[in-house]
């Protein structure tokens, strides 16, 4: 990881997932392989990409604990492997039962706002990315997609509060809903980057869905107090090539967002 953090992350997170679960590591060396600033919470950061919930440094650490007690106990009713985020959300969920104060991970708020709580679901991109792709196969569409990453997301967190990070959260899902089409399918992919698979939609198209959700989002969020220049965003879109698999494709998107961010964020990149 290219930050300096303290004894008790590398301990907890980096030594024990390393050699415990290889695949889990890599999966949270990615969620911070993007951020060039020091990271003071890496703790809250961690379970912001896990889950997408705002939680402060000294809770966090508490959580990650009882995380890997949960993945453990998973483990072993299922004997196999657990990935760290299945873990997270399984937790937390939990926790969600049996806490009133603990607000809902994944479900909505309201009966109509289904589409909400299919957003928050873990792997739902990764199901639907396939149907659509064999789906692209074979009546010969195209298909694109937009993956999309909140610039900075920890610093508006420590800057404003966690509640208003999740209220940012909730106002970009919103944004993009009311943009794409019915037929287009939104998601979480981690804690602050969401995925859009787009149906019958070719990259040009695609890219300029993905700049007017850029300039939305980004004039939207100006309202809020304390965000004079609003929250940004780094996108990159792109058309699904029949040659290569589901997760080649996702694998593309992720890295040309990632190389993106690493030469200037509030952008909008292609995949080549």
């Amino acid at each position: 990881m290219q930050n300096s953090y303290s004894e008790e992350f590398i301990e907890h997170v980096q030594l024990h997932l390393q050699h415990s679960d290889p695949q889990s590591y890599r999966q949270i060396e990615k969620f911070f392989s993007d951020q060039t600033e020091e990271i003071s919470n890496p703790f809250s950061v961690l379970m912001q990409k896990l889950s997408g919930r705002s939680v402060p440094e000294k809770e966090a650490i508490n959580f990650w604990h009882k995380i890997l007690e949960n993945k453990s106990e998973m483990e072993k009713k299922l004997n196999r492997r657990v990935g760290i985020q299945t873990a997270t959300v399984d937790f937390l969920e939990q926790r969600s039962d049996t806490s009133k104060t603990a607000p809902p991970l994944s479900k909505p708020k309201k009966e109509h706002d289904e589409w909400l709580r299919r957003v928050y679901s873990p792997g739902y991109h990764l199901e639907k990315l396939k149907e659509e792709t064999l789906r692209s196969k074979r009546y010969k569409h195209a298909l694109s997609a937009i993956m999309l990453d909140v610039d900075e997301f920890h610093l508006v967190n420590e800057k404003l509060s966690y509640g208003m990070g999740d209220k940012i959260l909730t106002i970009i899902v919103k944004i993009i809903r009311t943009t794409i089409r019915n037929v287009d399918i939104l998601s979480r992919y981690s804690g602050d980057r969401f995925f859009i698979i787009l149906p019958n939609t070719n990259r040009r198209e695609a890219a300029e869905l993905a700049e007017r959700l850029r300039e939305k989002v980004n004039q939207r969020t100006k309202r809020i107090e304390g965000l004079s220049d609003g929250v940004t965003l780094t996108l990159s879109a792109g058309q699904y090539s029949q040659e290569i698999s589901s997760n080649d494709f996702m694998r593309q998107m992720e890295h040309t967002l990632i190389e993106g961010k690493r030469n200037r964020r509030n952008s909008v990149y292609l995949l080549q």
